[in-house]
């Protein structure tokens, strides 16, 4: 009669752990899913250039500085740095890939250089983790002009691409 018992309690035993919760695997990651949409543009308003160039700065919180011959004016169109509205799950880790300096096109065939370093004109850094949805992402810029003969006055034009890795 123990004999039997014995094989019963072990046969329970065993019963009862073959319908425990063991799991082998974790459940897969939330799908990630970016999606970027400009807001504003870049705009570096009204300046004047003297002969020995230099350059205007946007910086991802609005202040705006000109360097070496350039003298800032507050009249036209006003200064602003760009937004992009960034959709992504809160939490995602994203990075902003480096851009090349951009050729903005003006009057007369006369070209200007725009250069964006994502550690110092973008307002989250190069590489960030969302925290809201959408996440505003503040770009500004350096603009060089290499004299105002070379940059006359007018209004330049260009794009510029951002390039969002969600890891």
């Amino acid at each position: 009669m123990k004999n039997i018992r014995l094989h019963s309690l072990a046969f329970l035993t065993l019963l009862l752990m073959s319908f425990s919760g063991v799991f082998g695997q974790e459940n897969p990651p939330i799908p990630v899913s970016v999606e970027v949409r400009n807001a504003q543009g870049l705009n570096f308003g009204a300046f004047t250039v003297g002969n020995a160039g230099g350059s205007v700065i946007i910086s991802p919180n609005g202040d705006r500085t000109g360097d070496t011959d350039v003298y800032l004016l507050n009249l036209g169109a006003s200064h602003h740095y760009a937004i992009f509205d960034v959709y992504a799950n809160p939490g995602t880790l994203l990075q902003i890939q480096p851009v090349t300096n951009i050729s903005l096109s003006g009057p007369a065939g006369s070209n200007v250089t725009l250069s964006i370093n994502p550690f110092y004109d973008i307002s989250t850094g190069q590489t960030f983790i969302t925290t809201t949805n959408p996440q505003e992402v503040f770009v500004g810029g350096k603009l060089h002009i290499p004299n105002g003969d070379a940059g006359p006055a007018g209004t330049y034009n260009g794009t510029f691409t951002l390039t969002f890795i969600y890891e």
